[in-house]
């Protein structure tokens, strides 16, 4: 009976340390992944040195200071700031794509510190010092009237149909089961003169099943789960194969001619299969082409678009 005490003790102290924090629960993390995590997605690479420091730099390169909070939250208040909108405090990944929308009509692929740059390059020829954050809020200040990003809060409606394009190759020859792979949004969408998705959106999916041509002349397949799509405000939203999409791809194929280079045929729950001979091995080649559409109704900070 102790020890069962002990351990129920045990668990308890270490879900209260890894579960909670100062904006509330959130799902225990390794912190190294987590930091690697955030690095890559906004400097391209993990930095090297211990922990503490990269993470103190990593702070100061965002913010311009270094908290002396846990590490557990350290890393949610960084990940806050880039992804997570709050009354009166948009995250840095809206702002960025509020820029980039405005400048280009779509929003840019990489890591945020380089797309950053390539607007301060475009708009004055030099790549300026200083905090992520300060350097954006320089930036709306100079685009946008009064300093004021246009936006709303608006609805993506449950079944929207998005047409999307594969950036990772996939193959039922090297892809294994659990592979993450990402997607694009290749036509941007709107609703009611708002921007919820700008061409370029990121999304990621998960190879679920692989399956191997077989002797007796089946082709090989993929099953896929496209797990989310990034809205304008960085907002994850669910996304996948529906009814309208399956037939509107079906009817896309048929337009197209099916013998197109890198279309493919939609089964159920999303199996993917090249329409080619029976027993090959297939490949999803990069730029290939389809539909998706949402499969929850969520609010957004969205973007109105002047240019109608």
């Amino acid at each position: 009976m102790k020890r069962v005490l002990r351990c129920f003790f045990l668990g308890a102290f270490l879900l209260l340390t890894f579960a909670t924090g100062v904006y509330g629960e959130y799902t225990a993390r390794n912190p190294l992944n987590w930091l690697n995590e955030l690095e890559i997605n906004v400097l391209g690479n993990p930095s090297n040195g211990n922990l503490i420091d990269r993470l103190t730099q990593f702070e100061l390169s965002l913010t311009g200071r270094s908290m002396d909070d846990s590490l557990i939250d350290r890393l949610f208040r960084l990940e806050t700031l880039l992804y997570s909108n709050r009354p009166h405090d948009t995250c840095l990944l809206y702002k960025l794509q509020a820029l980039e929308w405005v400048l280009y009509h779509e929003t840019l692929s990489g890591p945020i510190m380089e797309r950053v740059e390539k607007i301060e390059t475009y708009l004055y020829n030099q790549i300026f010092s200083g905090p992520v954050t300060k350097r954006l809020d320089r930036l709306i200040s100079q685009i946008y009237p009064e300093g004021t990003i246009q936006a709303n809060w608006v609805s993506v409606p449950e079944g929207l149909l998005v047409k999307v394009k594969i950036i990772d190759e996939l193959s039922s020859i090297n892809s294994k089961v659990g592979d993450q792979f990402k997607f694009l949004i290749s036509e941007t969408v709107t609703v009611d003169d708002y921007v919820l998705f700008p061409k370029g959106s990121s999304g990621v999916g998960i190879i679920k099943e692989v399956k191997k041509p077989s002797n007796l002349g089946r082709d090989a397949r993929l099953l896929l789960d496209f797990v989310m799509i990034r809205a304008i405000d960085s907002t994850p939203i669910k996304i996948n194969i529906g009814s309208k999409s399956s037939d509107l791809n079906r009817s896309y194929q048929l337009a197209v001619g099916a013998s197109a280079a890198g279309m493919l045929a939609f089964g159920p729950e999303g199996i993917l299969f090249g329409l080619a001979v029976k027993g090959k091995d297939r490949t999803i080649a990069t730029g290939t082409e389809f539909y998706l559409q949402i499969s929850e109704s969520v609010r957004i900070y969205s973007l109105k678009d002047n240019r109608r």
